[in-house]
């Protein structure tokens, strides 16, 4: 263990019969002569725990049953599980949670798979798509992707309720829009919907301006959710949008190099995201192709200013460099110099606290879900690129061996190449 301070993918369906055909079983079928209340259907034995909820950093047993979580301890007999995996050597944690994919496939030209590329096979245990689908889509969005889905996948509505036109920017024209459409969307999709995605960029809003933004925050404040809005080419200038945002509203692509990013020409944060800070308006990393420079990064770090979740903005444009995974991103933090405890955060609580999961997501507590990502932190040299081409060399690399969702046991993990 490093002293840091401190098969065929299945379906959904598949998932969903066989873990109830367990859970049958297990109401049925006395273990080895022990109760049902005595036994396990796994132990993951012997890894370090790093858990920011409950502030565990210790070597640990965890004990699931029926898809959840039902005991902590230093220790739990191995004897009384149907399975044990042997975790010493790797730090065990709350599902990695990554708040911004692009999974919408079918819609979307640039969009990949949610197991394979971007959810377990990854480490992944729970995904957003931020505003890939719209509000006219979101039937679309759960049976296609949602509902097929081994990993737990949720969304951002568009707040652009129609599909633009290939002549039209995404959020760039008054008839792509219908907040009646965009708000019962939310309303009717509660559990999959966390809030509404806007694009603050030239690129997306055209000559509209901040009236998206606003739009946006109308939509989440009706409905009580949560704005994510993405930075980009002004106009708007990040400070109008960010002067818009409010609690739990999400920044996304936050260390984009300058111009366009938080940060003025000196390194300093705009003085509106320290206000947005303070007004409790969040910050996520959002890689992507173009979204992270190592120049933000380390003027983030000089002045204290937060990244509350690391996200990926992972699709076909960046999942072979610079992005690859959610794995290597963990790994340029580590090259940054953050702890191993501030990326755990990162990467679990963090982003958990977005969406208002922090015990069920974000936590190894007994009675939650039992989604956890089972790592090591291999010793080889690595190449992490940034968004701008700049490349740095690690002696470390953050891989996934086993994710474990609701229960299921995936081992079959998607590692990128070092270089």
């Amino acid at each position: 263990m490093h002293n840091f301070r401190t098969t065929h993918p299945l379906t959904r369906r598949d998932f969903l019969k066989s873990a109830a055909a367990g859970a049958a079983i297990l109401t049925t079928v006395d273990l080895q002569g022990q109760s049902r209340e005595e036994s396990f259907d796994l132990i993951v034995a012997g890894g370090t725990v790093l858990d920011p909820y409950n502030e565990l950093n210790k070597t640990a047993d965890i004990g699931i049953t029926n898809g959840k979580i039902v005991e902590v301890a230093d220790s739990l007999p191995r004897g009384r599980a149907r399975r044990v995996i042997d975790a010493k050597g790797l730090y065990v944690t709350p599902g990695w949670i990554d708040l911004h994919t692009h999974v919408f496939v079918g819609t979307a030209s640039n969009a990949i798979d949610a197991d394979k590329d971007a959810g377990v096979y990854t480490g992944v245990t729970t995904l957003a798509e931020p505003g890939g689908f719209r509000g006219t889509e979101v039937d679309a969005f759960r049976r296609d992707i949602v509902d097929k889905s081994l990993t737990r996948v949720i969304g951002f509505v568009n707040v652009a309720a129609h599909r633009n036109e290939p002549d039209i920017p995404m959020q760039g024209s008054w008839k792509l829009f219908d907040q009646e459409i965009t708000i019962q969307a939310i309303e009717e999709n509660r559990d999959i919907l966390k809030g509404v995605k806007v694009l603050a960029s030239i690129v997306h809003a055209g000559n509209l301006g901040t009236t998206p933004t606003k739009l946006a925050v109308q939509a989440a404040r009706e409905t009580g959710t949560h704005v994510m809005a993405h930075i980009g080419k002004a106009p708007p200038v990040v400070q109008d949008t960010l002067s818009l945002l409010d609690r739990g509203d999400i920044v996304t692509h936050s260390l984009r190099g300058f111009p366009g990013g938080i940060f003025h020409a000196n390194g300093k944060p705009v003085a509106e995201a320290w206000q947005a800070l303070e007004r409790g308006v969040r910050f996520d990393l959002g890689h992507g192709a173009a979204s992270f420079a190592w120049e933000a990064a380390r003027n983030a770090q000089k002045h204290n200013f937060p990244i509350h979740s690391l996200s990926t903005d992972i699709h076909t444009g960046n999942v072979h460099g610079p992005v690859w995974s959610y794995g290597r991103n963990m790994a340029k933090y580590l090259h940054l110099g953050y702890t191993l405890t501030e990326l755990v955060r990162m990467t679990t609580l963090g982003p958990a606290e977005l969406i208002d999961e922090p015990k069920e997501l974000g936590s190894l507590s007994p009675g939650t879900v039992a989604d956890l990502t089972l790592f090591r932190i291999a010793d080889q040299k690595t190449s992490l690129t940034d968004s701008l081409g700049i490349t740095e060399t690690t002696d470390h690399d953050v891989q996934p061996v086993h994710c474990i969702r609701a229960g299921r046991v995936i081992s079959e993990m998607n590692i990128p190449p070092a270089s």
